[in-house]
């Protein structure tokens, strides 16, 4: 890991989040590959751009190709803006922030098991403001996501530049990770053919959670300290 360049790349980020200048994203190349040909492949390259009439309403080519948000070492984090009145494009915004982990997603792409794993971890991090609430977003790829009501998109952008991204989005990302890595160990060592594919079937709701008791949040450790 270049350390250098990716505080480089955390800085200009992170000042483009605090200014509210969304840079394009498009299609999550490494996702959409190992999606289509990776070993545990769910799409097809028709599926994925929409060429097959297979009930399909959105591709992931439509959802990605104008997407718009902040690049991280970690992954991406998109932006959505619309007016809170759609009958007055002058209204205050209401803005749609999703964030997407890409190495964790190569590890294990069923985002739909992460977005509950992750919105799980958030809600019990000792920093979980209520005032923000997240939910499961709109993107295929998206882990965890906070929208803005009333006006207070603003409000929501300061709380993910000064609190959420510095003090608890890497304990998330970094137990998600940790409890994947765990769930793949076991997911293998009972395989016959040493695979985990059976750990990507969602047979429950939050079937990756662990133990609150069990989680190993920095954020503990630093509240503790103090």
């Amino acid at each position: 890991m270049n350390t250098n360049r990716d505080m480089v790349v955390i800085d200009a980020a992170m000042n483009l989040l605090i200014s509210a200048c969304p840079v394009q994203l498009g299609m999550p190349a490494k996702l959409i590959r190992e999606l289509v040909h990776g070993k545990y492949s769910i799409f097809t390259a028709k599926q994925v751009c929409s060429l097959s009439k297979d009930g399909w309403g959105l591709s992931m080519l439509d959802e990605y190709l104008d997407k718009q948000g902040y690049v991280f070492p970690w992954g991406t984090l998109s932006e959505e803006s619309n007016p809170s009145d759609p009958d007055d494009d002058k209204s205050p915004p209401m803005l749609r922030f999703e964030f997407m982990p890409t190495e964790l997603l190569l590890a294990f792409p069923q985002s739909a098991q992460l977005e509950d794993l992750f919105m799980w971890l958030y809600h019990n991090h000792p920093y979980y403001d209520a005032r923000f609430p997240c939910d499961e977003g709109n993107e295929h790829w998206s882990v965890i996501s906070f929208y803005s009501e009333d006006g207070c998109g603003e409000a929501l952008r300061s709380w993910l530049a000064n609190v959420f991204i510095p003090l608890i989005w890497h304990d998330l990302l970094g137990e998600a990770t940790r409890i994947v890595q765990e769930k793949i160990k076991a997911a293998v060592a009972q395989s016959p053919d040493g695979s985990f594919h059976d750990l990507l079937v969602e047979h429950d709701r939050y079937q990756l959670c662990i133990d609150p008791a069990e989680l190993q949040f920095e954020a503990c450790a630093i509240l503790e300290e103090e």
